[in-house]
């Protein structure tokens, strides 16, 4: 039997990576749909959501005219450039 403390060996700096140094923000798991009706149905919901979006916008910029950001594409800029 051993008596008394034991002896443990002092470990030196281990050796870091490049992902240690500069670890990446963890990104929300994307679980694409493997079935067809599933895959459509995630197509569908993509277009809807776009088009959803580029209404609230243009809402956003009737409201406030100063945002020419949002106030519409080159071309529509275009358009009413010329006119």
């Amino acid at each position: 039997m051993a008596q008394g403390n034991l002896k443990l060996k002092s470990r030196g700096p281990s050796r870091i990576t490049k992902k240690q140094q500069n670890p990446k923000k963890a990104a929300p798991k994307i679980i694409k749909p493997k079935k067809q009706i599933a895959k459509d149905k995630e197509k569908l919901t993509k277009v809807h959501q776009g088009q959803l979006i580029k209404s609230t916008e243009s809402l956003i910029a009737s409201r406030v005219g100063h945002l020419e950001i949002i106030k519409g594409s080159r071309r529509q800029i275009e358009k009413e450039g010329k006119k």
